[in-house]
């Protein structure tokens, strides 16, 4: 799914639209890491930068701890939760955050200690490939859970997995996180670009 289809739908979140933005992660965290050998896979191209594989680990955390809030306000009774389908509209604060969070947002983001990649040492890049697959069909579970029982994404909210008492609808939720991935697909790029030039 290129930038520009992104930016041209950029009001239009669906369910669709999700589901196709993380079936679509699957595919290009498979092109990106699956071919690189081990030392371009787990060497950072300078200090204080991470390499491909602290890039995926820490998606595979972020992904992880959003997706399992999700999954308790959904995988279980979802009697009165607002019904009804996209598209899904977002408040302008967090509009603001799914596009610091986009790859067209160029300044660095601290990251939080919870979504700190894994230590170097522990990257095994199939068990990270199968972890990260493994986050987006949970958020795509999630997605059909929804649509089967009707139900709107963009009333139903839940407590923001770093600051539970801080209520975002689980559109923003997925919305963050699928451009926040795209963000980290380009990170790797540059990673294996400059890896490579060394």
């Amino acid at each position: 799914m290129s930038s520009e289809i992104i930016k041209s739908n950029f009001q239009m979140y669906t369910n669709n639209f999700y589901t196709e933005g993380f079936n679509s992660a699957k595919a290009t965290i498979q092109e990106l890491v699956d071919p690189l050998d081990l030392k371009t896979f787990n060497t950072p191209p300078k200090k204080g930068s991470w390499c491909a594989g602290e890039v995926l680990s820490h998606l595979i955390k972020t992904g992880d701890q959003y997706v399992s809030v999700l999954e308790s306000k959904l995988l279980k009774d979802t009697d009165g939760l607002a019904k009804g389908s996209g598209p899904y509209t977002h408040p302008i604060h967090l509009k603001w955050f799914i596009k610091v969070v986009s790859p067209e947002f160029n300044p660095k983001i601290p990251t939080f200690p919870v979504f700190e990649p894994i230590s170097i040492k522990e990257l095994d890049k199939q068990e990270l490939l199968k972890g990260f697959n493994s986050i987006q069909d949970r958020f795509i579970n999630v997605i059909k859970t929804a649509e089967t029982e009707n139900l709107d994404l963009g009333k139903v909210k839940v407590g923001n997995p770093v600051f539970p008492i801080l209520k975002m609808s689980i559109s923003s939720c997925l919305a963050i996180n699928e451009a926040h991935q795209r963000r980290h697909f380009e990170q790797i790029k540059r990673a294996i670009a400059a890896q490579r030039a060394n």
